[in-house]
């Protein structure tokens, strides 16, 4: 399952998942996260696009389970 973290613009984050008990939990908790995109495949949830204040970063960070990101869109 992949989990992925990048910055989308000035105060604002963007995170996708396919872990299904991820997506469960931040629709449970994190009411302020909003969804971007749900992305299906034969009719059946693949990935869900998550769009995260910047403020959270660092709880996005342990709940995507993202330790570094030493790329060119590093957070």
């Amino acid at each position: 399952m992949r989990n992925d973290l990048w910055r989308l613009e000035p105060g604002w984050l963007a995170g996708y998942t396919e872990d299904r008990e991820l997506i469960r939990r931040i629709k449970r908790y994190k009411k302020d996260w909003r969804i971007m995109a749900d992305y299906f495949k034969y009719d059946r949830l693949v990935g869900v696009q998550f769009k995260i204040p910047i403020e959270q970063r660092r709880s996005a960070k342990r709940m995507f389970g993202i330790a570094e990101n030493k790329q060119k869109q590093a957070i």
